[in-house]
């Protein structure tokens, strides 16, 4: 009946984005970034620190090194629930660069990780449209960054 709050987080290197292949709906099978919902009585700041840690295995403690991309909606026909019911979210991407590729423990939300182009994950009509998204505003905004 409501909106779910959640995070994506953008791991970039080089040019490079991390993206993991999903095991659950609502994107199932598809590659997207790291992410999760806030849950209830959590700060959207504990929430990155959470969702980054359980999917990647990286621990971030200087909350500055992620950076704000804006609040996005994202709507989705099914869910982790039913594929009958739709999905809402009021998205709040952030991203952070780093220098070096860091190790990557695979949790149990993922198939696979794996790096891709920006520039790729643009201009190739596999991924879905809010990664390719993701991807070009990475590529005019935060290539300072990069």
């Amino acid at each position: 009946e409501t909106p779910l709050v959640s995070i994506d987080i953008c791991l970039i290197c080089k040019d490079q984005i991390l993206l993991g292949k999903r095991n659950n709906e609502p994107l199932k099978g598809q590659w997207f970034t790291p992410g999760g919902r806030v849950l209830k009585n959590e700060s959207w700041q504990n929430c990155i620190t959470r969702v980054f840690f359980s999917e990647t295995g990286i621990l971030v403690e200087d909350m500055d090194m992620f950076k704000f991309m804006g609040i996005w909606d994202h709507f989705y026909p099914n869910s982790a629930i039913d594929e009958n019911i739709s999905t809402h979210y009021v998205n709040l991407p952030h991203f952070i660069s780093v220098i070096k590729k860091p190790s990557i423990n695979l949790d149990s939300q993922h198939e696979s990780m794996k790096w891709f182009d920006l520039k790729e994950v643009v201009d190739n009509k596999s991924f879905h449209e809010y990664i390719k998204i993701y991807a070009s505003w990475l590529l005019l905004n935060a290539k300072h960054s990069l």
